[in-house]
């Protein structure tokens, strides 16, 4: 009895350590999504005056600029982890309406496995994509 009972004991952790890395991670991406979010507005209000009252029928928002009110934006918002790292801005593209992507790439360790994945280098990457338009 005492065997089996450890052996159930066993798995019930195990299950549980798994729900709690995978909250762990999704909660981490919800964190990423907030910034890219973020950025993606920060972008979509660099607007450039040259092209506001140019005739031609592009956007008012120079996807140079849009990148660096972005990169701007992320350097001073306070990404409140230590479990996510290598934090980059991967894209940025403006359509032609004016919306703004923006791709944020990180790598996160997840809870009671992160000394694994910190040892090991397998960090589990992390893609996020945030949109803005500004009218």
């Amino acid at each position: 009895m005492t065997l089996l009972t450890t052996g159930v004991l066993v798995v019930v952790l195990m299950v549980i350590g798994v729900g709690t890395a995978i909250t762990g991670v999704q909660l981490e991406r919800t964190a990423l999504q907030h910034a890219a979010d973020a950025a993606a507005l920060a972008g979509s209000q660099a607007v450039d005056p040259s092209r506001i009252y140019d005739s031609s029928d592009g956007p008012v928002i120079h996807p140079g600029s849009a990148r660096r009110a972005a990169q701007d934006h992320l350097a001073s918002y306070p990404l409140d982890s230590s479990r996510t790292h290598d934090l980059q801005l991967a894209d940025v593209s403006v359509d032609d309406d004016g919306t703004v992507h923006v791709v944020l790439a990180a790598r996160t360790d997840p809870p009671l496995a992160g000394w694994f994945t910190r040892g090991t280098g397998t960090s589990v990457p992390l893609t996020v994509e945030g949109e803005a338009r500004s009218r």
